[in-house]
C-alpha cells in the first residue's frame, strides 16, 4: 500500500486541517494578545497548509514535514497546560483546558499519530478502511461548534480584565455602557466615599462615576467591594456582579426561570430553592453572564418566591483546585461533599458513615453566588456564609 493510497493519510489530512480551523478562529479571539493571536495563525497556516499538500502529493519528505508541524504544536500545547510557556502572555502555566484548544491539541496529536503509521506503513484491516468516512465526519461534526465557540477568558485573565466570555462590550445598567476595548490603569487613586448607601466613585480628575444603586446590586455590597487586595481585583468582582445583574433581568420570576429550561433539584423546604439548567452546566463556558448556570429562588414563609441570587458552576468533573481567582477570598467559591441525589434532585445528606439512606452520593463541582438580593456575608457567599459556619470576613 502507497503512501498516498494509505487510509490513515486522509484521516491525518482532516484532523490537520481541523486543528488548523481552530486554530485560525483562535487566533482571531485571541487579537487582544498579539504574540499568541500570531502564534496561533502560524500554526493555522501550517496545518492547513499541509492537510492540502499531502493530499496532493504525499512523498516521505512532506509526511516528515507534517510529522513536525504536529508533533510541535502538540509539544507547545501540552507544555503551556504543565510548566507553562512565560515568554508567552496567555500560555502561563497553570491555564485550565477549554473546549477549543483542547480538541485542537487533539486533532494534532491524531495527526501525529495517523501520519506515523502512514510512515511505518501499518497495514489496515478493512474494517479500519470502512470507518475511514466516519471518522473524518465526526471530526468535521466537532469542528464547527469548536470554531464558533467563544473565547474562554475563564482559562487565563488578559490583564486586569474579568474572567468572563460575555464579550468587549457590555451593558451595565439601562443607561451605562462600560467599554473593556480600553485599558485600565491601576494607577487611578479610587476616592471611595459612602452617604446615605451611595458609593460615589470618582476618578483622578473626580468625574462621579455610577453608584452601586445606578449599577444595579445593592448598596450594602459596597463595603465588601472595598475590601478587595487591589483596585483590578475590586474591579473585577464588581464587574461580575454588574454583568450578571443585567444578565439576570430575564429572570424576574420562577415562571420565567421554568421557561429557560431550568429545573428545580427540589430543596425549597430548606427555604432556598435551587433550579440548575443541565444544557448550560455541560456548556464549557465558565462565569459567562449569558450562561448562568443555576438560580436561587428565596421561599418566604408564605410560600411566595424570590429571585435571589444567580450562581455560576464550573463544568462538572471539575474541583476546588480549578476555580479561576477573581478577587481572591472575596469571591468565595465552595462546593457541597455531603447530598445524596435521585437523578437532578436532591434527597437529603449522608450520615456519619458517608452513605445514603436515599438516592447516591455526588459530589457538586465549584460554584460561586452573585446575590441579587442583600446578603449579610457579602455579594459572592454561600446561602449560609462559609458552608453555615458564618462570614469568612470580618466586615
Amino acid at each position: 500500500m502507497s503512501s498516498s493510497s494509505h487510509p490513515f493519510l486522509f484521516v491525518a489530512a482532516a484532523a490537520s486541517v481541523a486543528a488548523g480551523l481552530i486554530h485560525a478562529s483562535a487566533a482571531g479571539s485571541h487579537t487582544d494578545l498579539a504574540t499568541l493571536s500570531m502564534l496561533f495563525a502560524i500554526t493555522a497556516l501550517a496545518q492547513i497548509g499541509w492537510g492540502a499538500a499531502v493530499l496532493v502529493r504525499a512523498t516521505p519528505p512532506v509526511i516528515i514535514a507534517g510529522l513536525g508541524i504536529h508533533l510541535a504544536a502538540f509539544g507547545a500545547w501540552l507544555t503551556s497546560r504543565t510548566v507553562g510557556l512565560s515568554a508567552v502572555e496567555g500560555l502561563e502555566a497553570g491555564q485550565a483546558i477549554g473546549f477549543q484548544d483542547g480538541l485542537a491539541a487533539g486533532f494534532a496529536l491524531l495527526a501525529l499519530l495517523t501520519a506515523t503509521l502512514v510512515v511505518a506503513p501499518v497495514r489496515v484491516a478493512p474494517v479500519g478502511q470502512a470507518a475511514v468516512p466516519a471518522l473524518i465526519a465526526l471530526m468535521a461534526f466537532a469542528t464547527v461548534p469548536a470554531m464558533a465557540q467563544p473565547h474562554d477568558h475563564a482559562s487565563h485573565d488578559h490583564g486586569d480584565g474579568i474572567a468572563l466570555a460575555a464579550g468587549q462590550r457590555t451593558a451595565i445598567g439601562d443607561d451605562h455602557v462600560h467599554d473593556d476595548s480600553h485599558p485600565h490603569d491601576d494607577s487611578h487613586v479610587h476616592n471611595d466615599s459612602h452617604a446615605d448607601g451611595d458609593h460615589d466613585r470618582h476618578h483622578a480628575d473626580d468625574a462621579p462615576l455610577p453608584t452601586a444603586e445606578e449599577l444595579g446590586y445593592h448598596p450594602s455590597f459596597v463595603k465588601f467591594l472595598d475590601q478587595a487586595e487591589t483596585p483590578a481585583a475590586r474591579e473585577r468582582a464588581e464587574r461580575l456582579i454588574v454583568e450578571t445583574t443585567e444578565a439576570m433581568k430575564a429572570f424576574p420570576d420562577e415562571a420565567a426561570i421554568q421557561a429557560a429550561g431550568f429545573i428545580s433539584i427540589g430543596d425549597g423546604a430548606t427555604g432556598w430553592e435551587h433550579y440548575i439548567n443541565v444544557q448550560r452546566i455541560v456548556d464549557p463556558r465558565v462565569l459567562d453572564p449569558d450562561d448562568i448556570e443555576s438560580i436561587v429562588l428565596k421561599v418566604n414563609p408564605d410560600g411566595t418566591k424570590e429571585v435571589a441570587s444567580a450562581m455560576y458552576l464550573l463544568p462538572f468533573g471539575a474541583t476546588m483546585a480549578d476555580v479561576p481567582d477573581i478577587a481572591g477570598d472575596l469571591t468565595e467559591w465552595h462546593d457541597h461533599q455531603d447530598l445524596c441525589w435521585e437523578g437532578s434532585r436532591v434527597v437529603g445528606r449522608v450520615d456519619a458513615d458517608g452513605s445514603c439512606a436515599r438516592g447516591a452520593f455526588r459530589e457538586t463541582q465549584p460554584m460561586l453566588h452573585v446575590w441579587m438580593i442583600e446578603h449579610e456575608c457579602g455579594p459572592f457567599a454561600g446561602i449560609e456564609g462559609a458552608h453555615g459556619s458564618g462570614c469568612n470576613h470580618d466586615h
